[in-house]
């Protein structure tokens, strides 16, 4: 056993920048996976966390850029007037924005502020918090994560500059962040202070870009969805109503679809890093030729020496498997790093159980890379392999 570990060091030691360059052919592959499916398993959360709301979301049926008319709200407000099953109909514009002189893009829903604490009680606003934003129309709800990377805090007076016409500059007043939601980036300011603004500009601003509509129960939003729908059949403005999640999903869909891009990208690291592994066990195969003949002239099993091989791959690939795996998970749960925001997910956590399956994933890249080298030590000929080398 010693000698076959002083052997199996050796071969390991005797190239290292060849050792090096595998490891990391296999980490890097490895991390790519890694933060994929991190990626993918927080838009799933996300998506959950959208079912769970109980929503309709009501859009344009041409597309999600098309506007509807904000007298749809009290239209769809009177399929239930008792309000116990329609809880809250919340009109939303979209305004996205920037800070001048700053480059980076934010994402800033103006909505109907009466309805706001109904239809989106995950935000829990304190007593103080909801008189300041029923009071001030300039008052604004802004994402932890946004208030963290600009400096704001509750109180302060800052400018956005929208993304939308008429591009007029609006004043906010925030009140209070996002801390008690799952959305830490989106900014939440009051349409009627966008409408006001619009009006000012001599822009019409009576339509919104979609509709949210907090039900009462599952059996309500399956009723409704179609009710709503049904209502604005024939209109030059027809609706598309379904519930958050399928909503979101979407929208995700047609602006990144990123669970299918970050799926392939996923397949497609691994499938490199198995390329890459085996191209070197197959070159270090063949510079060993003549050892491992020797080696089975001597008397060494054929197992041993396959053996040999395939525990060399395995420690090669773990070792770039274990630096691949680990390194997000440190960048991102112990670092500066771990406060960066993304779109929609927020926050990424990169969770243990990802990354052993990962390292169990280098590991099995480790086998195929070696599996074919180890297969023809295991055919070698002594006396063939020996005459190749004069």
């Amino acid at each position: 056993m010693g000698l076959r570990a002083a052997y199996l060091t050796r071969n390991l030691l005797r190239n290292p920048l060849r050792g090096l360059l595998t490891c990391a052919a296999v980490g890097l592959p490895v991390m790519i996976f890694v933060l994929s499916i991190s990626v993918i398993d927080e838009l799933e959360r996300f998506l959950d966390n959208s079912a769970r709301q109980l929503r309709l979301a009501v859009g344009s049926k041409i597309s999600m850029v098309n506007p509807l008319p904000v007298g749809y709200r009290a239209k769809i407000e009177s399929l239930d007037p008792t309000r116990r099953r329609i809880l809250a109909v919340c009109g939303i514009t979209w305004i996205g924005g920037r800070i001048k002189g700053d480059q980076r893009p934010l994402s800033t829903l103006c909505i109907d502020h009466d309805t706001f604490p109904v239809a989106f009680p995950e935000f829990d606003l304190t007593p103080e918090q909801l008189d300041a934003w029923n009071r001030d129309r300039q008052a604004i709800i802004v994402g932890e994560g946004t208030a963290r990377q600009f400096g704001w805090k509750v109180g302060d007076r800052i400018t956005i500059q929208p993304s939308v016409p008429p591009y007029t500059p609006m004043q906010f007043h925030v009140v209070a962040d996002s801390r008690n939601a799952v959305d830490k980036v989106t900014n939440w300011a009051r349409r009627d202070y966008l409408a006001e603004t619009r009006s000012a500009a001599s822009y019409p601003g009576s339509w919104v870009s979609f509709f949210f509509v907090k039900c009462a129960g599952a059996a309500d939003m399956a009723e409704f969805r179609a009710r709503i729908d049904e209502l604005f059949a024939g209109t030059p403005e027809e609706t598309f109503t379904q519930d958050e999640k399928a909503f979101m999903a979407h929208f995700i869909t047609q602006q990144f679809d990123l669970p299918r891009n970050l799926s392939i990208l996923a397949i497609v690291t691994v499938f490199v890093a198995v390329m890459a592994a085996t191209n070197t066990m197959s070159m270090n195969f063949r510079d060993r030729l003549g050892e491992f003949a020797t080696l089975k002239a001597m008397g060494f099993p054929a197992r041993a020496v396959c053996a040999l091989i395939l525990i060399e791959s395995l420690l090669l690939c773990g070792v770039g498997g274990l630096l691949g795996a680990a390194t997000p998970y440190v960048l991102f749960t112990h670092t500066p790093l771990r406060d960066v925001t993304v779109p929609l997910i927020q926050y990424l956590q990169v969770r243990p159980d990802v990354c052993a399956q990962s390292l169990l994933i280098a590991l099995a890249i480790g086998l195929l890379a070696g599996a074919w080298p180890a297969w023809l030590a295991l055919r070698l000929k002594v006396v063939a392999a020996l005459r190749t080398l004069e």
